[in-house]
């Protein structure tokens, strides 16, 4: 993403506009790492600053998040002093990626003081600091001793100084970038541009050699054209290049195409460069919390399933150790019909195995024991064998259906999305895999997850997106005529298609629809020609003993289909 000085410059030039001259009502810290402001200035807006080691980021949403029960100490320290205050100016610091937003604000004895909170965009060394008048720290999100990787420090009551920067050229230094470049070795333009001008991302730098024709060497007349490549992105704020958008994978935001990175068809258009940063970031920020959020459960999961595998090793190890049973239970009898055979001391008595053609066989002894203790312990080992092989034929039996269970699980986490986690977590507290989490004394409740359902040439298809979900699509919302389909020998979703009775007979591109969408969401989803087997509800049964969503199923034909997500 080129969150670099080019795209940064224009961000703050439109957050300026907007909020300037605007009042704090509301400032809010729904996450560890981000803190929301609620600003009204002719509208309310809600400018988002994060501060997220892998997605850092400020823009402005619509987006609502639920605030914690209790506010964080660095919120409480906004809170309480840039309260109620006038933003006064939104504006990059020192030529580095970071944004300095002046706020005035009254303090305890009515006094107007300004205060700087800046915003500091640097993938894992990313802050948000908070300095007075005098710019010393009065509180940051992330303290910074003295001894850290960044080399400065920040903690409250310590002049604010940013991060060293080295002695590459800004944008604006257009002699610095022109002579570097002329005097410039590096063969590969992108590389030759990167390591000339500070504070420029690799799309961008990318973009500028697509629009300038800059080539190895570097001549006068090429080394211009990129230069005003470079001039022209940094001030295309207002100008009629000024596009703003995003890959439509939402997974890039632009101050306008970059045609070095795809066709104008590659992108969505907004009017705001706000407004694509905030579809960008959305996006990312729900797979990042969702990641966060399930990280600690997929680890316990993941710990469960190591041992149960391990525990189904040890019993296939005990049953091999069984195999021996009947040949101990023939020494057993063998040695009884010929216990007046044998002497005191004996060390080993041979006989003859009726068993085997009366064919010779040496049965050992132990010279301890008398010749009738010799015959009971062998009659005790093959009792205790038999006990064994029964236990452990149960145990292997028990763990794989539990582990078949586990997988399931795992495989609704590796999709899960937040409302999913409620239930798979019941799931996981069921298990004793994690415990319980303790209940809110207050607060509003989350709201119960529901399975997925979309129309298709006017069916209903339900889909459930993880075990609880699932039983309930089969179980209760599927009647024992609709159409029920799973993917085929792999972990998955539940999918029904309502049928208005059992004698109608459901289109093939809607059996399609719902089979593409039971791939989706399975553990095939990212094959081609998934195998989707589909039949009547009536087919479907539980498994007795097996965990929620656990199914067998017969009568059923398979449709093969690339997953798709209708939904």
């Amino acid at each position: 993403m080129p969150t670099d000085l080019l795209t940064y410059k224009t961000l703050a030039a439109e957050l300026s506009k907007l909020l300037v001259g605007g009042k704090i009502q509301k400032i809010t810290q729904p996450e560890k790492d981000e803190v929301r402001f609620s600003i009204y200035n002719n509208a309310n807006y809600t400018l988002v600053i994060s501060a997220n080691p892998n997605a850092p980021g400020i823009y402005i949403t619509d987006e609502k998040k639920e605030n914690p029960y209790s506010a964080p100490t660095f919120c409480m320290h906004l809170r309480k002093h840039l309260g109620g205050g006038t933003v006064t100016s939104v504006e990059m610091y020192n030529g580095d990626r970071i944004f300095a937003i002046g706020v005035l604000a009254k303090s305890e004895m009515r006094d107007l003081i300004p205060f700087t909170l800046y915003v500091e965009l640097m993938g894992r060394y990313s802050n948000v600091i908070l300095a007075d008048e005098t710019n010393k720290v009065t509180e940051s999100l992330v303290h910074l001793g003295f001894e850290n990787e960044a080399k400065r420090v920040v903690m409250p009551n310590v002049t604010y100084l940013p991060p060293k920067k080295g002695d590459k050229a800004t944008f604006a230094e257009t002699e610095k970038i022109r002579a570097a470049l002329l005097a410039c070795d590096e063969t590969n333009p992108k590389k030759a541009l990167l390591q000339t001008v500070d504070g420029l991302s690799k799309p961008s730098a990318e973009e500028i050699v697509f629009r300038s024709g800059l080539a190895f060497p570097y001549t006068s007349e090429s080394v211009e054209k990129a230069i005003a490549e470079i001039t022209s992105l940094f001030e295309i704020f207002e100008k009629s290049a000024y596009k703003p958008c995003i890959f439509k994978d939402y997974s890039d935001f632009f101050v306008t195409p970059y045609l070095s990175l795809g066709n104008a068809d590659s992108y969505l258009f907004y009017p705001t460069l706000t407004g694509a940063a905030n579809a960008c970031f959305l996006r990312q920020d729900k797979e990042i919390r969702q990641k966060a959020n399930t990280k600690d459960i997929i680890q316990a999961t993941r710990r469960y399933r190591d041992r149960l595998v391990k525990k189904i090793e040890i019993a296939r190890a005990k049953l091999l150790e069984c195999d021996d049973m009947e040949s101990v239970r023939i020494n057993a009898e063998l040695l009884t019909a010929n216990l007046y055979k044998i002497k005191r001391g004996d060390k080993e008595i041979t006989v003859e195995n009726w068993y085997d053609e009366m064919r010779p066989k040496t049965i050992p002894l132990d010279v301890s024991k008398s010749p009738d203790k010799n015959a009971a312990a062998l009659y005790s080992r093959y009792n205790k064998l038999k006990r064994a092989k029964t236990i452990n034929v149960r145990q292997v039996s028990d763990y794989t259906v539990e582990l078949e269970y586990v997988e399931s699980i795992l495989d609704e986490l590796s999709r899960a999305e937040n409302s999913d986690l409620d239930d798979i977590r019941a799931e996981l507290v069921s298990l004793k895999i994690i415990k319980p989490q303790p209940k809110k004394r207050t607060g509003k409740q989350p709201e119960k997850s529901t399975p997925k359902a979309f129309v298709c040439e006017g069916y209903q298809v339900h889909v459930g997106t993880n075990n609880a979900m699932n039983n309930e699509v089969t179980f209760k919302i599927g009647r024992s005529f609709d159409i029920w389909l799973h993917v085929k020998n792999q972990h998955g979703s539940h999918v029904i298609v309502k049928r208005n009775d059992e004698n109608e007979v459901v289109p093939p591109s809607v059996l399609t629809a719902a089979a593409e969408v039971a791939a989706f969401f399975s553990a095939a989803s990212s094959s081609e020609n998934v195998a989707v087997d589909y039949t009547e509800r009536r087919n479907v049964r539980r498994i007795k003993e097996a965990g929620l969503g656990m199914v067998s199923y017969d009568n059923y034909k398979t449709l093969f289909v690339t997953p798709k997500n209708h939904l």
